[in-house]
């Protein structure tokens, strides 16, 4: 049995909790982001998503346009501040829904949210709400991944995000509307720009593949795609053999 699925008897009745559990982490300040947030954080790495990835400029402007009505404080606007956000992460914590562990240097703080309660908020999302909310993870990776990645460990904590948010939106092609996300070319980069040049190449056959599949081969994000795959293909070839 998958590790996100559970008996029928037991999946109903952590649905239940859940909801009850995430219903209270809305209500807790900042109200109305907890949910948002979670929605956010389950299209993202379960073993450890960099939490500077939910405190951009755009994933704070995906939580003010999915805050219920009402719920913001007076005199604010509607805007959603960094501040709020770690808010939101915190109310999840405390109501057990996810972790929030402190990381040093670099790497800062680390959300962990388990597989099940991932798969359960991703199921309960329309197909519209499902590819919104996955381009805004995508958004939320591409503003916080370093341009510079001095920290090893950091580089590959957002390469294993890019990677599980590849993989639960494939199906859906969310990640391919109107243009392939520059997330999925970031994450091609990351490890050729790391040496991992084998990687690299790996990565851009499969993307190469997806974008003709989801665009078609003259689409340019499938011709970027293509000319990516030569580039670390010529790399690979000045390695020098074992």
């Amino acid at each position: 049995m998958s590790p996100d699925v559970l008996p029928d008897s037991q999946g109903h009745s952590m649905a239940a909790a859940w909801s009850l559990s995430l219903e209270q982490a809305d209500r807790l300040r900042p109200a109305g982001l907890a949910r948002p947030m979670l929605r956010l954080a389950a299209f993202l790495d379960a073993g450890g998503t960099p939490a500077a990835a939910l405190l951009t400029t755009p994933v704070l402007g995906h939580l003010a346009a999915h805050r219920p009505a009402g719920s913001a404080p007076s005199g604010r606007g509607g805007a959603v501040a960094a501040e709020d956000a770690m808010g939101a992460l915190r109310a999840l914590h405390r109501l057990s829904l996810l972790d929030v562990s402190e990381g040093a240097g670099r790497q800062g703080a680390s959300v962990r949210v388990h597989q099940i309660v991932q798969r359960a908020t991703r199921d309960n999302l329309s197909p519209a709400l499902y590819g919104e909310t996955a381009r805004a993870a995508a958004d939320g990776l591409v503003a916080a991944w370093p341009d510079v990645e001095r920290d090893t460990a950091l580089a590959q904590a957002f390469r294993a995000c890019a990677s599980a948010l590849a993989s639960f939106a494939e199906a859906a092609g969310c990640l391919y509307r109107p243009d392939a996300h520059p997330v999925l070319f970031r994450a091609g980069t990351s490890p050729g720009e790391s040496g991992q040049v084998v990687a690299a190449v790996r990565h851009c056959e499969e993307l190469s593949a997806r974008a003709r599949h989801h665009l078609g081969a003259d689409h340019p994000s499938a011709l970027t795609a293509r000319h990516n795959l030569a580039h670390w293909r010529a790399r690979a070839a000045e390695e020098p053999l074992p």
